[in-house]
């Protein structure tokens, strides 16, 4: 079947088989090219951040540009890989790190799954598409605690310090940062702050502010209101900052104190990890407050223990 369209086979027997498997479509779109199939995945990622949906997008512009003439449904496996491959070179001529290739490829499969299901194409070429093994880079974006309070001190006083510490102490994500209304902060008796999180995939979970950091927090809120962002542009009152701008917020402070100015809010949230565990925090509470989607069976005990978090193991002044 090299160099053709490939068809779907109907199996003789009906068998139950793993959740990759082709199957004759159960969904159907009005989609009519590929521009207009691609606005349709994008609207099933609404509900996730709003820099996924942006890099899904990008991605997705990008891979139906390189199929060229013919487009998704008249491309073949080889097609869709020469496309991929066109992907490993930006614009200026220079190549593409593994590990954002990888995220290319990982959209890209998800869009030709979707594409299938949906009766759009006749056969998904997603399993033939496997993922490049990239040298993990987390080591060289774990900052010492000395550097991450360094940071931290750096930033402005205020907004952007505070923000920057429930960052850290809460090993958020950017997206669950900018996000974050006075409705999921909730004071503990202990004076320490929770915080009901809704990650990737909409999952929810539980986060603890330790107390001087919490109490800082919550005596900033003045009279916003429940629905207000934590932490507002000041361009924009009642607006929350774009991950843009709390990543540019980063940036600077990390200028200002000597560090790697490639730091980024995920650099807190890896330090998080690594400074909790180090300092003694079990691995499956560190995961279970990162909202980690591994150690998913020992994370169920870690939830059973809703007074602790990974941020009690971390250092306060």
């Amino acid at each position: 079947m090299t160099g053709t369209e490939l068809k779907i086979v109907t199996p003789a027997e009906a068998e139950i088989l793993g959740p990759d498997v082709d199957r004759l479509p159960t969904l159907h779109t009005n989609a009519k090219t590929d521009a207009e199939l691609l606005e349709v995945w994008l609207k099933g990622h609404r509900d996730g951040s709003a820099h996924t949906v942006w890099a899904y997008a990008r991605v997705g512009e990008r891979f139906v540009a390189a199929l060229g003439e013919g487009g998704l449904r008249r491309a073949t496996v080889e097609g869709v890989q020469t496309a991929l491959e066109a992907m490993r070179v930006r614009a200026d001529g220079q190549p593409v790190k593994d590990a954002t290739v990888n995220t290319y490829v990982g959209a890209v499969k998800s869009f030709l799954g979707f594409a299938h299901r949906v009766g759009y194409t006749r056969f998904n070429a997603a399993p033939f598409i496997k993922l490049k093994k990239a040298p993990r880079q987390v080591a060289q974006r774990i900052m010492g605690e000395l550097e991450t309070r360094k940071l931290i001190d750096a930033a402005n006083p205020g907004r952007d310090r505070l923000m920057l510490e429930v960052a850290y102490y809460g090993g958020l994500r950017v997206s669950e940062l900018v996000s974050l209304t006075w409705a999921q902060v909730i004071e503990r008796d202990s004076g320490e702050a929770q915080l009901e999180i809704v990650g990737k995939g909409r999952k929810a979970r539980q986060v603890l502010i330790p107390l001087p950091i919490a109490t800082r927090l919550l005596e900033s809120r003045g009279e916003a209101s429940a629905n207000a962002p934590v932490f507002q542009s000041v361009r924009n009152p009642g607006y929350a900052l774009t991950e843009r701008a709390v990543n540019f917020i980063v940036k600077a402070a990390a200028r200002r104190a000597g560090v790697n100015t490639a730091a980024s809010v995920h650099w807190l949230r890896h330090a998080h990890a690594s400074h909790a565990i180090d300092n003694g925090a079990p691995i499956t509470l560190v995961s279970a407050t990162l909202g980690h989607a591994d150690l998913k069976t020992t994370s169920v005990y870690a939830h059973a223990r809703p007074g602790e978090s990974s941020g009690r193991y971390l250092k306060t002044k």
